[in-house]
């Protein structure tokens, strides 16, 4: 696992668990524990995302678009965090930097391939960070 805080990138990050408070012994944590929690670097609460299992749910997703439709995915709709306020978004996304401006209304962002994907998956250069993947398409329903 590679659980970082969009915020900053830092891997120094905890979050919610269920502890009895009498032993200090942990049962269990919640469906969403691992979506949000504290980030020592920064000293913020923040969203959490485990970059290599974005990356992997990129590849299942991608894999299966091809198996089913025979063809490559030409966008990808994603769920985007700013790090700057760590707001969470729904976007599109083009996964080529050819530029088509019948469609430039609906996409957030062009990427070069599948790889450029999972590189916004990434702490990087971006004000933003990929946190989750919903589908493949091969056209733009922006």
């Amino acid at each position: 696992m590679n659980v970082i805080c969009t915020k900053c990138g830092g891997t120094k990050v905890s979050c919610e668990a269920m502890i009895d408070p009498n032993t200090k012994e942990f049962h269990n944590y919640t469906d969403e524990s691992f979506q949000y929690g504290w980030c020592g670097k920064c000293g913020h609460g923040t969203v959490l995302t485990d970059t290599d299992e974005v990356k992997e749910e990129i590849d299942r997703i991608y894999q299966r678009y091809v198996e089913e439709k025979k063809e490559e995915p030409k966008y990808a709709v994603c769920v985007i965090v700013w790090k700057d306020d760590n707001n969470s978004e729904l976007v599109n996304i083009r996964l080529s930097s050819d530029n088509n401006p019948d469609e430039d209304d609906g996409i957030f962002f062009y990427c070069d391939g599948l790889s450029g994907l999972k590189s916004l998956c990434e702490f990087g250069g971006e004000d933003f960070i990929v946190t989750e993947i919903h589908y493949l398409e091969k056209c733009c329903n922006g």
